[in-house]
């Protein structure tokens, strides 16, 4: 019997254990990735064109914490709040590929060089652009990133050294017996491991090759330095990002003559040069793998060689910006509009740059006191007397609470027609707010009264959504209470089933026993 009751006590202790696990497993995702991995990632997402599509963690189509998340998983919902170390744009960023940056309702990258690649909106896209261009606020480690603190990083194609956290710039270092110097991004002029090959230059292929950062500016130049560079002596087929030699000048100036290339022509096959060279193969119909091959080669040397398309009206199209706002939209637009509103008195909560419905009401309030219809939605006659100097800011509580009590003491007014006047034919519409000017604009304060109260309910509703974050990440621990809740009562009834049946079949035995020998005792 206690044979029996350990196997069953071991059986539950394991059901609990693999319960535990399955549940709490399906609360997280295991986070994998490094900073320099989700560097490349979302440069390699900005030169695919990657789309924006609101809610999509799907590579290819994404929003802005979808790009991060298709990487290397995580939190989603609050990656600043799950971060592992933070701190503010406006004193710096590190200079640490992969770091995280966040302005309100909004996350990108950090690439490094003072760069960021952000999933901006559906007309923008992936987006590839200065970190003081746009309004981030905090950078931050994501927690499902490992970051290299000290040591070499591969990132592009080049390598960086890491001392306390940050990659050096600028400098040279000895490591291992050999010296190494690195640029104003942090390249370093050698590959480590591998000095011999590099030293000689008697390497062929891109592993053995240095390779330098460009710039990522379509105006800028596509450099390199001459004396870091010199012609391999093997006989090239094939050139790709990090290749330097008079074939790389052919290269670009053929694709200039296509319309493809647009950089200073420098004899360095850079990121610029790759990125045009991929545009040549994708037109060609080539494998747009960014590397030029013999056959490829021929091919651009050809008359035949296609010419870059003309950018396409649709495109431009699609490019320009919105002109009507509403619930959903966020950006830079929405924060000017909530700015103005709260200057005008009709907004009176955080400015986030998000449009909700609290935005949505205090728009419907400004339009109602501007003679404009009630629509809750930015369009362009809203927006601009909402920008002008004539812009009729909100009434004071007073006066709105004086109107709605003449409204309330009034009587309803009567309209007498003089037939003894001539009658002038107008707008009926505009002839009724002249006759019942002072009743038109008592209503009007009235509505805004009410209007204010609505605005007051839904910034209750806001705040009470504002926990929904926190509820949502206290459910998975709940469930697994519950869970472990059960499965200590099934335990238990098992337990105690098993004491009554034993306790039954010892007292029968006990008493057949005594009969036949009184004095034996049974414990």
């Amino acid at each position: 019997m206690k044979k029996r009751l350990k196997r069953i006590l071991a059986l539950a202790i394991a059901m609990i254990i693999l319960v535990s696990v399955c549940v709490v497993s399906s609360f997280s995702t295991h986070a994998s990735g490094t900073g320099a991995g989700l560097a490349e990632w979302a440069l390699g997402a900005y030169n695919q064109g990657w789309s924006y599509v609101y809610g999509s963690a799907t590579p290819g189509a994404v929003d802005c914490s979808g790009l991060i998340w298709s990487y290397c998983g995580g939190e989603r919902v609050d990656m600043l709040g799950a971060s592992t170390e933070y701190g503010y744009v406006s004193s710096g960023v590190p200079r640490v590929h992969g770091l995280g940056l966040h302005q309100p309702g909004h996350v990108g990258v950090y690439i490094g060089d003072g760069m960021a690649v952000d999933a901006r909106d559906e007309s923008s896209g992936v987006c590839y652009d200065s970190v003081y261009n746009k309004s981030w606020v905090e950078w931050f480690r994501f927690s499902a990133v490992s970051y290299t603190y000290n040591g070499w990083e591969k990132f592009n194609g080049n390598y960086y050294y890491y001392e306390n956290g940050e990659y050096v710039v600028s400098t040279s270092r000895e490591i291992g017996g050999v010296t190494y110097s690195f640029d104003s991004t942090g390249a370093s002029d050698k590959t480590p491991g591998d000095m011999n090959a590099v030293a000689n230059n008697s390497g062929s292929s891109s592993s053995s090759t240095p390779k330098k950062s460009s710039s990522s500016s379509e105006s800028s130049s596509d450099t390199g330095s001459d004396s870091s560079y010199e012609e391999p002596e093997e006989t090239k087929t094939t050139y790709q990002l990090g290749d330097f030699d008079d074939e790389v000048i052919k290269i670009q100036s053929r694709l200039a003559e296509l319309g493809y290339y647009k950089a200073e022509v420098t004899g360095y096959f850079g990121e610029l040069t790759q990125k045009a060279y991929r545009k040549f193969q994708k037109t060609a119909g080539f494998t747009v793998d960014g590397i030029a091959g013999q056959n490829e080669l021929e091919f651009l040397y050809s008359d035949d060689a296609p010419s870059a398309p003309v950018k396409t009206e649709k495109k431009e199209t699609v490019q320009e910006e919105k002109t009507t706002y509403r619930v959903g939209d966020y950006g830079d637009k929405v924060l000017e509009i909530q700015t103005r509103l709260a200057e005008l008195g009709y907004y009176d909560a955080e400015l986030t740059g998000f449009y909700g419905e609290v935005t949505e009401a205090a728009v419907t309030a400004f339009q109602l006191n501007n003679g404009l219809y009630g629509t809750g939605e930015v369009e362009e006659d809203t927006l601009a007397i909402l920008l002008s100097e004539n812009a009729v800011p909100a009434p004071e509580t007073e006066e709105v609470e004086e109107a709605e009590e003449a409204v309330e003491e009034e009587t309803e007014p009567e309209f007498v027609v003089k037939t003894d006047e001539p009658v002038i034919e107008t707008n009926p519409i505009y002839s009724l707010a002249e006759d019942n000017a002072q009743a038109a604009g008592d209503v009007a304060l009235t509505t805004n009264k009410l209007t204010k109260k609505a605005l007051a309910s839904l910034k209750a509703t806001d705040a009470k959504a504002a926990t929904i974050e926190t509820d949502e990440k206290n459910a998975g621990f709940l469930v697994w209470m519950f869970v472990v809740l059960g499965v200590a009562v099934v335990i238990s009834g098992v337990m105690f089933i098993l004491s009554r049946r034993g306790s039954r079949y010892t007292g029968t035995r006990t008493k057949s026993a005594k009969k036949s020998n009184p004095n034996v005792r049974y414990w």
